[in-house]
């Protein structure tokens, strides 16, 4: 176990890459509203009261328990907020693991980078994957399945994958896909020969028996804690009163999962001969069966939509490896021209912000709410100048490989992501959280005060709460305080009887809602 060769100097400079693509954006700002401050709700009302996170999110407790946990690991150096959101990074980079495994196993050990990289680089991923996401939690259990599945003809090791896989699945909230997947695993036999040994049936009964025995036990523990099921499993997806939208899923894969699904369809193209391999069947009937599945799902969203990129990853690594060079070239000239164009843009952007210059777009930065135009930040452009630098000497000494368009895809996109939370991350905590306004409450409010709420929706009000350390609370009639919400422009809530109105506000350049505070007269 210890004459495992060291990594080369390339393997060191793929893995720095995702190390760039992973941090940055994970730390260093307050919770964003949107999904980061949802999620980011649950994990403080669980902190703040001891519960479970069922009863108050519906997504089971996997990802809450990790996010608590690495929170409190990086407590002393990092706040709450950005300890909490590196959970979602340490899920990401185990499924960029299996899922480099699973290529490895599938396709050829040369395969293993290209479907990190593919992975990494797909469009749909880059937000989703650096922000409090509990849909994280489901892609890195899925990835291990896949891995599960891609070893039973091989070695025992693929049961105790696809059963704690299943597991961890069930935990965070994909009862439904785990239940998808291990079906698939059971037909496989039916469609492959390469599945038909006693290592593959072997490997099913492990992986099924830890899946089934963890799920009694979870089950028991539910029981319990008088916890629906529905709640629990996390099926209100699916037995939810909204209306399916069969065609949500497939109609955001063109953005969604670019470059993976060129790779992809030009894979199948190459293998449609030859097309009853693992290689194929696999990713090919695991991508079909969760669109099946997500067809009937009545709460659709890009979060849930990330499973769906695993599949195509694997097909888009083993497509990359036959690219001919007239489509290799488009993929590597397509990168350097749109994501310079867009670092172009951004160092435009950057010097209107920061220089006033361009006049005309520094006043419109102004009247989108940001505030200290015209303030250079000298270390946001040293770090700017040197991320920019960083990616032109990768690309100058990029030699000739396979593996080269998605390297030069995947690395000017992270570029492109470092360099706008280099130059604009601040600026966009300012404008995307609530500690301005809370700040502003804070200046109104004594301490010692409570607050009543009215129509101040319940991510508004804890996000409020976590910033300004004070107490609100919706029945309360007894506070000396009011607080209220309109959502629509220009919006003016008439002044309840006996209060005054004290405040207004609203987060910079955000006209959707605003808060008017009363204090009782």
């Amino acid at each position: 176990m210890f004459n495992k060769p060291p990594l080369s100097l390339q393997q060191l400079g793929l893995l720095l890459l995702c190390t760039a693509w992973l941090l940055p954006g994970l730390i260093g700002h307050a919770p964003w509203k949107g999904g980061d401050g949802e999620h980011f709700m649950y994990l403080w009302l669980l902190l703040q009261n001891g519960i479970a996170p069922q009863t108050v999110a519906a997504t089971p407790p996997l990802y809450y328990w990790v996010a608590s946990a690495t929170a409190w690991l990086t407590s002393p150096f990092l706040s709450l907020a950005d300890g909490a959101r590196l959970a979602s990074g340490v899920f990401v980079a185990l499924a960029l693991f299996f899922i480099a495994r699973s290529a490895r196993v599938l396709y050829g050990a040369e395969t293993g980078w290209a479907a990190a990289l593919t992975l990494l680089g797909c469009i749909g991923l880059l937000v989703r994957g650096h922000e409090l996401n509990a849909a994280t939690a489901q892609f890195a259990a899925a990835a291990a399945m896949l891995y599960g599945i891609a070893r039973m003809p091989q070695a025992k090791r693929g049961g105790w994958a696809l059963g704690v896989g299943a597991v961890l699945m069930l935990l965070a909230g994909g009862a439904a896909e785990a239940a998808l997947l291990l079906l698939l695993a059971w037909l496989l036999p039916l469609l492959l020969v390469d599945y038909r040994t006693p290592a593959t049936w072997r490997t099913l009964v492990w992986g099924t028996l830890i899946a089934l025995a963890a799920s009694a036990l979870w089950l028991a523990y539910l029981a319990t804690q008088s916890i629906p099921f529905v709640r629990a499993f996390n099926l209100q997806h699916w037995l939810g009163d909204g209306a399916r939208q069969a065609t949500y899923y497939p109609s955001i894969l063109g953005w969604y999962a670019w470059p993976a699904w060129p790779l992809a369809l030009w894979a199948l193209y190459r293998g449609r001969r030859q097309w009853r391999t693992p290689g194929i069947v696999l990713p090919v009937s695991v991508l079909l069966g969760l669109l099946m599945l997500y067809a009937f799902d009545t709460h659709p969203g890009e979060e849930q939509g990330l499973i769906l990129l695993l599949p195509l990853a694997l097909l888009g690594a083993s497509g990359l490896f036959s690219l001919r060079r007239g489509a290799a070239y488009a993929l590597l000239w397509f990168s350097v021209m749109l994501f310079g164009f867009i670092a172009l843009l951004l160092w435009v952007y950057w010097s209107a912000h920061d220089l006033g210059i361009p006049a005309r777009l520094a006043a419109r930065l102004t009247r989108f709410g940001m505030l200290h135009v015209g303030e250079l930040r000298p270390w946001t452009l040293v770090l700017g100048v040197i991320v920019s630098l960083l990616w032109i000497g990768i690309l100058a000494r990029l030699q000739r490989s396979p593996l080269r368009p998605i390297l030069v895809w995947t690395a000017s996109m992270t570029f492109v992501w470092v360099l706008l939370m280099s130059l604009f991350q601040a600026p966009l905590d300012r404008r995307l959280s609530y500690a301005s306004v809370s700040q502003q409450l804070v200046a109104q409010i004594p301490s010692d005060e409570c607050i009543q709420t009215y129509r101040v929706r319940d991510q508004q009000r804890l996000l409020l709460a976590y910033h300004s350390g004070r107490r609100f609370s919706p029945d309360d009639a007894g506070c000396n305080w009011l607080l209220m919400e309109t959502r629509r422009r220009g919006a003016v809530p008439e002044a309840p009887p006996g209060w005054v109105k004290q405040w207004a506000g609203a987060r910079p350049g955000d006209r959707s809602e605003r808060f008017h505070l009363y204090a009782r007269h």
